[in-house]
């Protein structure tokens, strides 16, 4: 059978998909949402054990962090969710008996919620269950690298925020 002579071009859009996946690939941009996206995964597969779920436990962290007192609409602009999904995540909270809703005497509209003795029992209890899937993933850092990753996800995390308010 005669030799088929290559006469043809190269597919201009395999050319210009490999150019793009090369950038795409040693975009730091995108190297963060895909680490972002694999911490969300690893954090919701781990915890899947766990009594409630890893947005509800992000709730609890900020609580303790606000030395566990907060109002929904604060809560709901340190998640950067909407008051509507935070108002479900404090009722399924307040179900389960982590808080309670404080309502002003003097204005109806203000509305606190705590953290009870339950709800921080709950979080001693898993602070310990949430090491051993942290370690299994920081271990391979030293003690250094751990402290400056922190470091530069927190300047990272404030950076967001600013941008974040701002929208």
């Amino acid at each position: 059978m005669p030799k088929k002579k290559s006469t043809e071009l190269a597919d201009p859009i395999s050319e210009e998909l490999k150019k793009i996946s090369e950038q795409v690939r040693e975009g730091n941009f995108w190297v963060c949402v895909n680490f972002a996206d694999t911490i969300s995964r690893y954090c919701e597969i781990t915890m899947k054990t766990d009594d409630i779920s890893p947005l509800h436990a992000i709730a609890m962290w900020h609580l303790v962090c606000a030395r566990g007192t907060s109002t929904p609409t604060r809560l709901a602009e340190k998640m950067f969710r909407s008051k509507h999904s935070v108002t479900k995540i404090v009722d399924n909270l307040e179900t389960e008996g982590f808080i309670v809703r404080d309502f002003s005497n003097r204005d109806r509209r203000v509305t606190q919620i705590r953290i009870t003795p339950a709800g921080l029992q709950y979080i001693k209890e898993n602070q310990n269950k949430a090491a051993k899937p942290a370690r299994q993933v920081m271990d391979c850092l030293d003690a250094d690298q751990q402290k400056t990753l922190l470091d530069l996800m927190k300047i990272m995390k404030d950076r967001m925020t600013d941008i974040l308010e701002k929208l």
